[in-house]
């Protein structure tokens, strides 16, 4: 058993084509996203027994908070590093790290000194003193070690699974600790700071690289020369992803925030953990043959095959069984996340699938493109979440995300199109089938949902799950038999390069 494991990891890190380690590093952070969702689940599921939404709320406020800041201060440092055509970035190391540094301090000073207005602007009186405190956590995370770029820049993810799942070890035995002694927000507060701790003082321990306080003029204004669109973009991510959040808090309260973003951690799964594998694989794996058409186009189609095969599946099983895994695992008090996850799942396998383009925009130095598309999103979302929240309540919030997402959509599969010089033929026959599969294993868990009677709670849930997978990779595996999908091919090409 020990000389398997060792063989499996041994292959897991060797070197390879651009593919073979882009898939690769596509294993370990798919690791990571599931064991840092495994972690998150168990957190939630004691937490959310312990607490109340409004703790939730809270600690959302305080988050929402912070993820503005932060947007609104990116430079995209990181992502100027992975795309630069060198392989060695050592001498913008030390210029990189004092730039966080000085951001991570900039915007925990702010967050300090706005907190008691904030916490005015949601009438949450206790979210004051929680900003103050997670307001550290910007200047913690600024002083990590620099080194760990080449994480991703190398497509060595497995050097970056360790020290992100400590953290989010400690992130939930801190949690849990607090919550039991404390039944209150500070557990969340408590359980995030220690995270930051401990994932800052591992990237001293997993690489060798020990930054100095060295500044160079020249190197910073060539990063920012690439970061300005990124840090315009990321100011209108945060006003697309997170402003719904900070909407439905000031709008709706705290207990009613509580509920949605928990909605939004166990709907979106779709996106967070296939847009996150997507994104950090594929940017720096299409920035490696930015200038080849051919192996460019085909990185693209692969991507969007391989997460329309995961994510579709993943949307229709999330809404198929959403009723039972709300009262089943959060409990009665959180049966109003119900519709909030099914509509939310939706928005999520939208995301996932757009998750494809952005690498390839930034890859080819061009993410003013998505800047550009945010714009529209934002004025859009700006327009019509008033009224909508009026009229349908917290509903309405996310028919105008999916509404956003929907709108723009057609564009940026014109634009990544025509920059991969492919076609809306391939394009839809990626899509098509992972939608046909995804839809007929729904309506099968939909239909067994109510007719199984004889067990109930945790075993009719996990039951419904296990006949949703197997119907959905029975359903596929025919496909790929009669339509020339070639799942098989895709399989291969991922088990050659694993």
């Amino acid at each position: 058993m020990k000389s398997a494991i060792q063989s499996i990891y041994s292959r897991l890190i060797s070197d390879g084509t651009a593919e073979q380690k882009a898939i690769q590093s596509g294993v370990w952070v798919t690791g990571i996203n599931v064991g840092d969702r495994i972690l998150q689940l168990i957190k939630i599921i004691v937490l959310a027994r312990l607490l109340s939404p409004a703790a939730f709320g809270l600690l959302g406020i305080g988050l929402v908070t912070l993820a503005a800041f932060e947007q609104f201060s990116r430079l995209g440092l990181d992502q100027a590093l992975i795309q630069h055509k060198d392989e060695n970035v050592d001498g913008y190391l030390n210029t990189v790290w004092v730039m966080k540094i000085i951001r991570g301090f900039t915007i925990a000073s702010i967050a300090y000194i706005l907190a008691p207005f904030i916490s005015d602007v949601f009438n949450e009186p206790q979210a004051k003193s929680l900003i103050r405190v997670l307001s550290i956590s910007p200047l913690i995370l600024g002083m990590q070690n620099p080194g760990v770029v080449y994480f991703r820049k190398d497509l060595d993810f497995h050097k970056e699974f360790a020290y992100q799942i400590v953290a989010r070890l400690v992130d939930a035995v801190i949690a849990i600790a607090f919550a039991v002694v404390f039944r209150n927000v500070w557990a969340l507060a408590a359980g995030l700071v220690a995270s930051n701790v401990s994932k800052t003082i591992i990237s001293y321990v997993i690489h060798n690289y020990r930054p100095d306080l060295t500044f160079n003029v020249e190197y910073a204004k060539e990063m920012f020369g690439f970061g300005k669109w990124l840090l315009a973009s990321s100011i209108l991510i945060f006003l697309y992803g997170q402003g719904d959040d900070a909407f439905v808090g000031w709008f709706f309260g705290a207990t009613t925030l509580g509920v949605y973003q928990i909605a939004y951690r166990f709907s979106n799964a779709p996106a967070t953990e296939i847009t996150h594998v997507i994104s950090r694989v594929t940017f720096p794996a299409y920035s490696k043959v930015q200038d080849d058409k051919n192996r460019l186009r085909a990185g693209y189609y692969r991507a969007v095959q391989l997460s329309s095969l995961i994510a579709f599946p993943m949307v229709g099983g999330i809404i198929a069984i959403a009723p039972i895994f709300v009262t089943t695992v959060l409990g009665d008090r959180w049966t109003s996340a119900i519709p909030l996850i099914q509509l939310l799942a939706f928005w999520g396998g939208i995301r996932a699938i757009g998750a494809n383009i952005g690498p390839v925009l930034k890859a080819v130095g061009r993410p003013d493109f998505d800047t550009k598309i945010q714009i529209i999103k934002v004025i859009f979302i700006l327009i019509f979440i008033y009224p909508a929240a009026e009229i349908y309540g917290t509903n309405g919030v996310i028919y105008v995300l999916i509404g956003s997402a929907l709108l723009t959509m057609p564009v940026l599969y014109h634009i990544v199109l025509s920059i991969v010089e492919g076609t809306y033929s391939s394009l839809i026959h990626y899509l098509i089938y992972p939608t046909i599969g995804s839809t007929l294993m729904y309506l099968i868990v939909v239909s067994l949902r109510e007719r199984i009677t004889v067990i109930g709670g945790s075993g009719k849930l996990i039951l419904l799950v296990i006949i949703g997978v197997l119907s959905y990779v029975v359903i596929m595996l025919s496909i790929d038999k009669w339509m020339n999908y070639n799942i098989t091919g895709l399989v291969q090409s991922l088990t050659k390069a694993i």
